[in-house]
């Protein structure tokens, strides 16, 4: 049964794979046996860490630079990962950005710059791949958000806007690329727990705690295997959905 959530052999490109929640993903996928490129924009030191614990974890990745707002170093991010390994078996969309903003005070660069990496790049990211995964069919993995189910804690309707659009992309790619043997998820996670947010936000990390029937944030590594569960052959026959992972939150 276990072998059923192995991923060895498989290829995965993760963007923004060495954020907070990218490592977790990428280290769980690693772990399953995938090879990771990780593909970064900004903290190189940060990224070429990520990818020495690859390899005590896995077969090892790779390092890609690329800024996914940028349709040519999108497609060439693709190209490069399929030259270096020979395919892109597993897409991981994590790449985005978050800001908070009262509606009326938003400039509209502000709405067009989260667009842009959250919806934009991860559109660009799927169609510079999916030519890689048509031969041997592949897996979507899109970072969505409970904010795409349900409206946050305030000062968010930008954020959960692009988060909305990227589960309704799930869905209809999925439809799409079924035929190709192409499968479209997306993880939609609850609040992550990170030091930062815990010392910004103490508030915040109490209330949802508190309102979590598991009584606690999501781990990167929650996330991470759920990342593996959906790549994994345990999830052949499944596909458009959103998985929530959240702790139970929405439930209350």
């Amino acid at each position: 049964m276990t072998d059923l959530f192995r991923l060895d052999g498989k290829i995965a490109l993760v963007t923004g794979g060495a954020g907070n929640l990218g490592s977790g993903i990428s280290r769980a996928l690693a772990a399953a046996g995938a090879s990771v490129a990780v593909s970064f924009y900004g903290d190189r030191s940060r990224a070429e860490q990520l990818v020495d614990e690859l390899k005590e974890l896995g077969p090892g990745g790779a390092l890609f630079s690329a800024d996914l707002r940028n349709e040519a170093e999108v497609k060439n991010l693709a190209a490069e990962v399929a030259e270096r390994f020979g395919s892109v078996d597993i897409l991981v969309n994590n790449s985005g950005i978050f800001s908070l903003s009262r509606q009326e005070d938003l400039p509209a660069a502000g709405w067009d710059d989260l667009f842009a990496v959250n919806v934009r790049g991860l559109f660009l990211c799927s169609q510079a791949c999916i030519p890689h995964m048509k031969k041997e069919g592949g897996v979507i993995i899109n970072i969505a958000s409970i904010n795409s189910l349900h409206p946050g804690f305030g000062r968010t309707a930008h954020y959960d806007a692009s988060k909305g659009a990227v589960a309704a992309y799930t869905r209809s790619l999925a439809a799409e690329l079924g035929p190709e043997g192409i499968r479209v998820n997306a993880i939609a996670p609850g609040l992550i727990s990170s030091a930062h947010l815990k010392k910004s936000f103490p508030e915040l990390v109490s209330l949802y705690a508190g309102r979590a029937p598991l009584g606690r944030l999501v781990g990167i590594e929650d996330v991470g295997n759920a990342a593996v569960f959906l790549a994994s052959g345990a999830a052949s026959a499944v596909t458009g959905e959103i998985l929530t992972v959240d702790c139970g939150y929405l439930l209350t």
